[in-house]
């Protein structure tokens, strides 16, 4: 059995502890900036069952993330962000949550070509990046 070796600019990205309109809205600022293995149609929803939902995205941030401005967007709570990626390709990801969302960073493993990083997300008109 051989595994599939995505680019090095891919970055798995799992959003959960928030809710749908808060996944959507990061989400959507992640896709408007990155080529995603989703579709547009593919909106996050509530799970009927009642458990936590986590929505999963692989993103290929092999685009340049400073060619466009995004909108300040509005979250209701504070979603966690795990990504998981090359180092260049996680730290183009964090720029772009970082100009629309204030980035807690909650912790980083580092080896040596991947990254692993948790956040946490939250709606300021500061847009700082800070450690929490």
């Amino acid at each position: 059995m051989s595994v599939q070796q995505l680019p090095a600019s891919t970055v798995h990205v799992m959003l959960g502890d928030c809710s749908a309109a808060d996944a959507k809205s990061v989400l959507g600022v992640l896709c408007g900036r990155f080529a995603a293995d989703r579709e547009g149609a593919d909106q996050p929803h509530e799970s009927e069952s009642g458990r936590p939902t986590v929505w999963t995205v692989l993103f290929d941030t092999a685009g340049d993330p400073s060619g466009r401005a995004g909108p300040v967007v509005e979250l209701s709570g504070q979603p966690i962000v795990e990504a998981q990626g090359g180092p260049q390709a996680t730290q183009r990801l964090r720029e772009v949550l970082g100009a629309a969302f204030s980035v807690h960073e909650l912790g980083t493993e580092a080896g040596d070509q991947e990254v692993q990083m948790r956040l946490r997300l939250d709606s300021s008109t500061a847009h700082e990046t800070r450690s929490a």
